[in-house]
Protein backbone atom coordinates (compact mmCIF):
# COMPACT_ATOMS: atom_id res chain seq x y z
CA UNK A 1 0.00 0.00 0.00
CA UNK A 2 1.23 3.36 -0.97
CA UNK A 3 1.19 6.18 1.46
CA UNK A 4 -1.30 8.91 1.31
CA UNK A 5 -2.73 11.76 2.89
CA UNK A 6 -6.46 12.80 2.99
CA UNK A 7 -7.06 16.53 2.76
CA UNK A 8 -10.53 18.31 2.95
CA UNK A 9 -14.18 17.00 3.90
CA UNK A 10 -15.99 17.59 -0.14
CA UNK A 11 -18.59 15.42 -1.67
CA UNK A 12 -16.78 14.33 -4.51
CA UNK A 13 -13.64 11.99 -3.96
CA UNK A 14 -10.13 12.84 -5.74
CA UNK A 15 -7.21 10.61 -5.94
CA UNK A 16 -4.37 12.80 -6.77
CA UNK A 17 -0.74 12.02 -8.68
CA UNK A 18 2.24 14.16 -8.60
CA UNK A 19 5.48 13.95 -10.83
CA UNK A 20 8.53 13.13 -10.71
CA UNK A 21 11.18 14.10 -8.37
CA UNK A 22 8.00 15.03 -5.91
CA UNK A 23 6.10 14.21 -3.04
CA UNK A 24 2.58 14.10 -1.74
CA UNK A 25 2.74 17.84 -0.81
CA UNK A 26 2.79 18.43 -5.24
CA UNK A 27 -1.21 19.15 -5.03
CA UNK A 28 -1.39 20.04 -0.67
CA UNK A 29 -2.06 24.05 -2.14
CA UNK A 30 -5.12 22.49 -4.65
CA UNK A 31 -6.65 20.34 -2.19
CA UNK A 32 -6.83 22.64 0.40
CA UNK A 33 -8.14 25.31 -2.32
CA UNK A 34 -10.94 23.00 -3.17
CA UNK A 35 -11.51 21.21 -0.14
CA UNK A 36 -15.16 22.03 0.30
CA UNK A 37 -15.59 20.39 -3.19
CA UNK A 38 -13.37 17.43 -2.52
CA UNK A 39 -11.89 15.07 -0.28
CA UNK A 40 -8.69 14.23 -1.93
CA UNK A 41 -6.52 11.52 -1.44
CA UNK A 42 -2.70 12.71 -1.82
CA UNK A 43 -0.51 9.69 -2.89
CA UNK A 44 3.56 9.31 -2.45
CA UNK A 45 4.23 7.54 -5.58
CA UNK A 46 6.76 4.96 -5.82
CA UNK A 47 10.09 5.98 -4.67
CA UNK A 48 9.03 9.12 -3.64
CA UNK A 49 7.89 10.89 -0.35
CA UNK A 50 8.09 8.32 2.08
CA UNK A 51 8.86 5.67 -0.21
CA UNK A 52 11.81 7.11 -1.51
CA UNK A 53 14.58 4.64 -0.13
CA UNK A 54 12.63 1.63 -1.80
CA UNK A 55 14.33 -1.23 -3.36
CA UNK A 56 13.48 -1.03 -7.32
CA UNK A 57 10.62 -2.91 -8.43
CA UNK A 58 8.34 -2.88 -11.91
CA UNK A 59 4.92 -1.45 -11.88
CA UNK A 60 3.25 -3.23 -13.87
CA UNK A 61 -0.41 -2.41 -14.46
CA UNK A 62 -1.76 -5.23 -12.35
CA UNK A 63 0.00 -4.31 -9.42
CA UNK A 64 -1.22 -0.94 -9.63
CA UNK A 65 -4.69 -2.09 -10.10
CA UNK A 66 -4.45 -4.32 -7.02
CA UNK A 67 -2.72 -1.54 -4.78
CA UNK A 68 -5.82 0.62 -6.02
CA UNK A 69 -8.96 -2.36 -4.98
CA UNK A 70 -6.57 -2.17 -1.19
CA UNK A 71 -7.56 1.14 -1.01
CA UNK A 72 -10.59 1.72 -2.42
CA UNK A 73 -11.95 -0.92 0.03
CA UNK A 74 -10.02 0.65 3.42
CA UNK A 75 -11.11 3.77 2.41
CA UNK A 76 -15.02 2.60 0.98
CA UNK A 77 -14.39 4.84 -2.02
CA UNK A 78 -16.83 3.57 -4.89
CA UNK A 79 -16.87 7.02 -7.26
CA UNK A 80 -14.32 9.34 -8.13
CA UNK A 81 -12.38 11.33 -9.68
CA UNK A 82 -8.49 11.91 -10.94
CA UNK A 83 -5.55 14.06 -10.93
CA UNK A 84 -1.90 13.61 -12.40
CA UNK A 85 0.67 16.53 -12.83
CA UNK A 86 3.74 14.87 -15.73
CA UNK A 87 4.86 11.36 -15.01
CA UNK A 88 1.57 11.48 -12.53
CA UNK A 89 -0.63 11.78 -15.92
CA UNK A 90 1.20 7.80 -16.26
CA UNK A 91 -0.81 6.62 -12.80
CA UNK A 92 -3.96 8.88 -13.77
CA UNK A 93 -4.12 7.01 -17.00
CA UNK A 94 -3.20 3.65 -15.37
CA UNK A 95 -6.41 4.47 -12.88
CA UNK A 96 -8.57 5.67 -15.72
CA UNK A 97 -8.07 2.00 -17.68
CA UNK A 98 -8.57 -0.43 -14.66
CA UNK A 99 -11.61 1.70 -13.09
CA UNK A 100 -13.25 3.87 -15.87
CA UNK A 101 -16.83 2.90 -15.15
CA UNK A 102 -15.92 4.01 -11.79
CA UNK A 103 -14.20 7.49 -12.69
CA UNK A 104 -16.45 10.60 -13.23
CA UNK A 105 -13.62 13.06 -14.70
CA UNK A 106 -10.05 12.82 -14.81
CA UNK A 107 -7.95 15.85 -15.08
CA UNK A 108 -4.60 16.08 -16.63
CA UNK A 109 -1.87 18.32 -16.31
CA UNK A 110 1.06 18.32 -18.65
CA UNK A 111 0.89 14.50 -18.54
CA UNK A 112 3.56 12.05 -19.44
CA UNK A 113 2.86 8.84 -20.79
CA UNK A 114 0.45 9.78 -23.66
CA UNK A 115 3.58 9.91 -26.40
CA UNK A 116 6.47 8.03 -25.30
CA UNK A 117 9.62 9.94 -26.52
CA UNK A 118 12.10 7.10 -28.56
CA UNK A 119 14.72 7.98 -25.98
CA UNK A 120 12.87 6.90 -22.78
CA UNK A 121 12.14 3.50 -25.13
CA UNK A 122 16.10 3.60 -25.48
CA UNK A 123 16.95 4.16 -21.47
CA UNK A 124 14.48 1.85 -20.51
CA UNK A 125 13.53 -1.14 -22.83
CA UNK A 126 17.44 -3.34 -22.21
CA UNK A 127 20.49 -3.58 -20.51
CA UNK A 128 22.64 -1.85 -22.64
CA UNK A 129 20.50 1.05 -22.42
CA UNK A 130 19.77 1.15 -18.93
CA UNK A 131 23.46 0.63 -18.33
CA UNK A 132 24.20 3.80 -20.08
CA UNK A 133 21.05 5.35 -18.73
CA UNK A 134 22.42 5.18 -15.75
CA UNK A 135 25.98 6.51 -16.40
CA UNK A 136 24.23 9.49 -18.12
CA UNK A 137 22.34 10.69 -15.19
CA UNK A 138 25.05 9.35 -12.63
CA UNK A 139 27.03 12.36 -14.59
CA UNK A 140 25.81 15.52 -12.96
CA UNK A 141 28.63 17.57 -13.70
CA UNK A 142 29.09 16.72 -17.95
CA UNK A 143 24.52 16.46 -17.86
CA UNK A 144 24.84 20.19 -16.75
CA UNK A 145 27.41 21.41 -19.21
CA UNK A 146 25.93 19.53 -22.01
CA UNK A 147 22.49 21.51 -20.93
CA UNK A 148 24.46 25.22 -20.74
CA UNK A 149 25.60 24.37 -24.37
CA UNK A 150 22.29 22.97 -25.56
CA UNK A 151 20.93 26.25 -23.85
CA UNK A 152 23.01 28.63 -25.87
CA UNK A 153 22.68 26.67 -29.29
CA UNK A 154 18.46 27.84 -28.37
CA UNK A 155 17.74 23.73 -28.16
CA UNK A 156 16.73 24.30 -24.59
CA UNK A 157 15.21 27.09 -22.23
CA UNK A 158 16.89 28.24 -19.39
CA UNK A 159 13.86 26.99 -16.88
CA UNK A 160 14.26 23.47 -18.35
CA UNK A 161 18.19 23.21 -17.77
CA UNK A 162 17.49 24.92 -14.36
CA UNK A 163 14.67 22.61 -13.57
CA UNK A 164 16.95 19.37 -14.57
CA UNK A 165 19.64 20.88 -12.47
CA UNK A 166 17.38 20.64 -9.34
CA UNK A 167 15.98 17.00 -10.10
CA UNK A 168 19.70 15.30 -10.26
CA UNK A 169 21.87 17.62 -8.15
CA UNK A 170 22.40 15.05 -5.59
CA UNK A 171 22.91 11.46 -5.75
CA UNK A 172 19.70 9.95 -4.09
CA UNK A 173 17.81 12.56 -6.54
CA UNK A 174 19.52 10.70 -9.56
CA UNK A 175 18.81 7.02 -8.05
CA UNK A 176 15.30 8.30 -7.64
CA UNK A 177 14.95 8.95 -11.10
CA UNK A 178 16.49 5.98 -12.73
CA UNK A 179 14.34 3.96 -9.97
CA UNK A 180 11.12 5.77 -11.12
CA UNK A 181 12.68 5.56 -15.14
CA UNK A 182 13.14 2.10 -14.91
CA UNK A 183 10.36 1.24 -12.37
CA UNK A 184 7.26 2.73 -14.71
CA UNK A 185 8.44 1.76 -17.77
CA UNK A 186 5.24 -0.74 -17.96
CA UNK A 187 2.92 2.17 -18.02
CA UNK A 188 2.15 2.73 -21.35
CA UNK A 189 -1.02 3.15 -22.75
CA UNK A 190 -3.06 2.10 -26.32
CA UNK A 191 -4.31 5.34 -26.77
CA UNK A 192 -7.01 3.82 -29.41
CA UNK A 193 -8.47 1.81 -26.13
CA UNK A 194 -8.23 4.92 -23.64
CA UNK A 195 -10.63 6.36 -26.26
CA UNK A 196 -12.82 3.41 -26.56
CA UNK A 197 -13.30 3.32 -22.71
CA UNK A 198 -13.75 6.81 -22.66
CA UNK A 199 -16.24 6.50 -25.25
CA UNK A 200 -18.04 3.51 -23.14
CA UNK A 201 -18.00 4.80 -19.72
CA UNK A 202 -19.37 8.22 -18.32
CA UNK A 203 -15.92 9.71 -17.92
CA UNK A 204 -14.65 12.63 -19.26
CA UNK A 205 -11.40 14.65 -19.79
CA UNK A 206 -9.79 18.16 -18.68
CA UNK A 207 -6.59 19.08 -20.41
CA UNK A 208 -4.21 21.64 -18.91
CA UNK A 209 -0.69 21.99 -20.44
CA UNK A 210 1.90 25.35 -20.21
CA UNK A 211 2.38 27.18 -23.42
CA UNK A 212 5.45 27.17 -22.60
CA UNK A 213 6.36 23.82 -21.63
CA UNK A 214 9.56 22.67 -23.06
CA UNK A 215 9.17 19.31 -20.86
CA UNK A 216 5.76 18.10 -22.17
CA UNK A 217 4.52 20.46 -24.89
CA UNK A 218 1.03 20.91 -25.01
CA UNK A 219 0.91 19.16 -28.75
CA UNK A 220 2.08 15.96 -26.79
CA UNK A 221 -1.77 15.43 -25.54
CA UNK A 222 -2.67 15.49 -29.08
CA UNK A 223 -2.75 11.66 -29.74
CA UNK A 224 -5.43 11.45 -27.15
CA UNK A 225 -7.14 14.39 -26.37
CA UNK A 226 -8.44 14.94 -30.41
CA UNK A 227 -9.96 11.52 -30.15
CA UNK A 228 -12.25 11.86 -26.60
CA UNK A 229 -16.21 12.10 -26.91
CA UNK A 230 -16.11 14.24 -24.10
CA UNK A 231 -12.83 16.65 -23.15
CA UNK A 232 -11.69 20.43 -23.12
CA UNK A 233 -8.14 21.58 -22.90
CA UNK A 234 -6.93 24.77 -21.33
CA UNK A 235 -3.42 26.13 -22.52
CA UNK A 236 -2.16 28.42 -19.80
CA UNK A 237 0.96 30.78 -20.18
CA UNK A 238 3.56 29.22 -18.20
CA UNK A 239 6.39 26.48 -17.95
CA UNK A 240 6.24 23.17 -16.79
CA UNK A 241 7.11 23.89 -13.09
CA UNK A 242 4.53 26.38 -12.50
CA UNK A 243 1.51 24.35 -14.34
CA UNK A 244 -0.77 23.46 -10.45
CA UNK A 245 -0.71 26.62 -9.31
CA UNK A 246 -1.52 28.57 -12.61
CA UNK A 247 -4.01 25.98 -12.58
CA UNK A 248 -5.57 26.73 -9.27
CA UNK A 249 -5.67 30.29 -10.03
CA UNK A 250 -7.53 29.32 -13.44
CA UNK A 251 -9.97 27.10 -11.14
CA UNK A 252 -10.49 29.78 -8.65
CA UNK A 253 -10.94 32.11 -11.44
CA UNK A 254 -12.84 30.59 -13.79
CA UNK A 255 -14.67 28.40 -11.57
CA UNK A 256 -15.30 24.45 -13.01
CA UNK A 257 -16.97 23.73 -16.05
CA UNK A 258 -20.06 21.63 -15.88
CA UNK A 259 -18.09 19.14 -17.49
CA UNK A 260 -16.12 18.51 -13.81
Amino acid sequence: MLNYHKIGNGAKILLAFHGIGQDFSCFMNFAEAFSERYTTFLFDLPFHGTHIHQEPFIITKQLWRDILIQFFEKEKIQDFDVIGFSIGGRFALATFEAFADRINHITLLAPDGIKINPLYKLATGCKAGKWVFKRVISSHSALLKIGIILHKLGVLSKSTVRMANFMLDTPLKQKQIYYAWIGFKELQFDIPRLIYLAQQSKSDFSFFVGKYDQLLPPKQILPLSKGLPKQQTIVLNTGHSKLIEKVIVYLKKEGFSSQI
